[in-house]
């Protein structure tokens, strides 16, 4: 659109719709964190088992019980370097919701401005590569990354009872004969069975909540979220922020329910935003499980040691630009997995 300098023109507040990463899974579930300055993680990993101790007669021997092995899982975790570009003719250009006429600021200080906007944004970018991580984990057991020379899989071997797929009359979309209550209290008992965690929270995509709503075993007149409260649970959404709501508690399971709304766009993926937990997927868990968010080492000869962020800025000379750069070697591991289900059931 051409402007008319003989006209009378106001610039209102600029609009800047930025989308901040959530992190409600790392938050939740990953909440400890470690860095090494190695480019592999190795974990000992011990299932121990619920064994008695064996009746011997007082006059015999004292029974040898044979100590149990361990395992050792290695991590690699994957490269991350995101990096923006700025010229002097980006500087140059009028800032959204600067006057047109010109600014305050001096060139040094636009570049300044654009540098920390530069550093946030790629920070932004960084930990929402790290949610998506947890969430792939905690829906597949796994994560594939893929990109510019990279194409691997980091597998934490999560077991198939702990990834249920429900299928036919079981589904949740099958209002009168699904038992949404029922899965739930039999998932509980297989996690605290497998792991020795007793699960306390349960995250669904928002589609899931909507079936279950409408299922008969939970919308009966004595159903656990009856609207009268009664002892055995109650239901009271309400919106707590980040794309999180609160649902209700189980109080008869020891169950806190919760939906979460977040999306990403992967440029490997068409470019079209994708739900941080797919559509039909509950994920089931306790953050009392054993995780960490792990940091491999930073594989650049100004780094100063074991970090989870390294920032970096330098100049070339011609053409004339600043490349501002933050690289970073993360992975949410799932030290103790059997702690975890995610089912599908709808």
């Amino acid at each position: 659109m051409s402007l008319d300098l003989f006209e009378t023109r106001r610039m209102l507040a600029a609009l800047e719709q930025r989308k901040p990463p959530r992190s409600f899974l790392l938050d939740t579930f990953f909440s400890g964190s470690e860095t090494f300055d190695t480019e592999h993680v190795d974990i000992d990993i011990w299932k121990g088992k619920r064994r008695l101790a064996p009746f011997v007669n007082p006059r015999k021997e004292g029974k040898v019980v044979e100590s149990q092995g361990y395992k050792t899982r290695s991590y690699k975790p994957p490269y991350i370097k995101p990096k923006k570009v700025t010229t002097a003719e980006d500087i140059l250009k009028r800032e959204m919701g600067q006057h047109i006429y010109g600014s305050n600021m001096s060139p040094m200080q636009k570049a300044a401005q654009r540098l920390g906007k530069d550093l946030a944004e790629l920070d932004d970018m960084i930990l929402r590569r790290e949610e998506w991580m947890a969430a792939q984990v905690l829906t597949t057991g796994k994560v594939r990354c893929q990109g510019d020379g990279i194409d691997e899989t980091i597998d934490f071997l999560m077991e198939a009872e702990h990834l249920p797929v429900l299928a036919g009359a079981a589904l949740w979309s099958a209002t009168t004969t699904a038992k949404p209550l029922q899965n739930m209290r039999d998932w509980k008992r297989l996690i605290a069975k497998d792991s020795g965690v007793n699960p306390t929270d349960v995250i669904m995509s928002p589609d899931v909540y909507d079936a279950m709503l409408y299922t008969d075993e939970v919308k009966g007149t004595n159903n656990l979220f009856d609207n009268r409260r009664i002892m055995l649970g109650q239901i009271e959404p309400r919106d707590v922020g980040g794309g999180v709501t609160y649902i209700g508690r189980i109080t008869e399971l020891g169950l806190d329910l919760w939906t979460y709304e977040e999306w990403y766009v992967d440029e490997f993926d068409d470019e079209t935003e994708k739900s941080m937990i797919p559509t039909g997927k509950l994920i089931m868990g306790s953050p009392n499980a054993y995780t960490r968010r792990l940091y491999g080492a930073i594989k650049d000869l100004k780094s100063t040691g074991a970090v989870r962020r390294f920032p970096k800025s330098w100049e070339v000379e011609d053409p004339s630009a600043r490349i501002v750069m933050v690289q970073s070697a993360p992975i949410p591991a799932l030290h103790q997995v059997d702690a975890f289900l995610c089912a599908t059931v709808k």
